[in-house]
């Protein structure tokens, strides 16, 4: 095993002990983040930085690919969650986003991508690329909320919420933020990565015209992109105007958070596959 597999490896255990240690706080009456939880995630985050800078810049023409686009967009989550974890209960995510960042930290192992060619040095490119894995970072921070959000919904409804638990432990539900509070956060993340999709796009279409002249072409993944854009859009007019809220409101984040990730990994899945 190379000395990157090593640094890969102990990153995704680093996750997955922080992950372990929120889910056992999430499951007392009266939470206490451990000491130990937040410089863990930090340590794997100082690394998978390290080996996302190093597969990018440091070896001549620079390799990106499906496996690489997960690391940097489920690191960017993590990030994220750990510096809103300091003001508010949302944190609590990352019981769920670290699992999935340990497994984009081994995936690099298995797929390392294809080289970037030299039409990709131009700046709107760049900004495109840049734009493209924030909105995907909070998007998917947006449809964790909602997933939580649907979560939430069915436990208030069911017999199980108005029952002291027989054990002492409560579930982790009980201990994340008011379902108001959750719609309230889903909605602003959903702006926000509804703004950077939005400028994501329109770098796209800069870069795709400098290359082909062409601003949008009919494509698999323009198409499926635009799709994705249109319903949170719909979505973030709906809540405007008609009040578009709780699981409604959760579905269609979902659902648009699908076609939004069917427009680039899909297909880099299927090339990479089949290389």
């Amino acid at each position: 095993m190379t000395l990157n597999a090593i640094f890969y490896v102990f990153a995704a255990c680093l996750y997955l002990a922080a992950a372990f240690g929120i889910y056992k706080t999430l499951q007392e009456p009266s939470p206490e983040t451990k000491i130990w939880v937040k410089p863990l995630i930090t340590g794997g985050l100082m690394i998978q930085t390290y080996l996302i800078y190093e597969a990018l810049f440091l070896h001549g023409t620079p390799h990106f690919g499906l496996a690489l686009a997960l690391s940097v967009t489920l690191g960017t989550c993590t990030l994220l969650l750990l510096l809103e974890s300091f003001f508010s209960k949302i944190g609590s995510m990352l019981v769920f986003v670290l699992p999935l960042s340990a497994v984009s930290m081994l995936l690099p192992l298995i797929m390392p991508g294809s080289p970037l060619g030299p039409e990709t040095s131009t700046f709107a490119f760049r900004m495109h690329l840049l734009l493209a894995i924030l909105a995907y970072s909070v998007m998917t921070m947006a449809v964790l909320e909602a997933l939580l959000l649907m979560a939430a919904h069915k436990r208030v409804r069911s017999k199980a919420f108005t029952e002291p638990p027989e054990d002492g432990k409560v579930s982790i539900l009980d201990n994340m933020p008011s379902v108001m509070s959750m719609e309230s956060t889903l909605f602003r993340l959903i702006w926000v990565g509804f703004i950077v999709l939005t400028a994501a796009i329109l770098f796209g279409a800069i870069f795709s015209n400098e290359l082909s002249g062409e601003a949008f072409r009919f494509d698999h993944k323009t198409v499926t992109t635009c799709m994705a854009w249109l319903i949170f859009g719909i979505l973030l007019l709906g809540h405007h105007v008609f009040g578009w809220r709780g699981r409604f409101a959760a579905r269609w984040t979902v659902i648009g958070f699908v076609v939004l990730m069917i427009s680039y990994i899909g297909v880099r899945l299927v090339l990479e596959i089949a290389q």
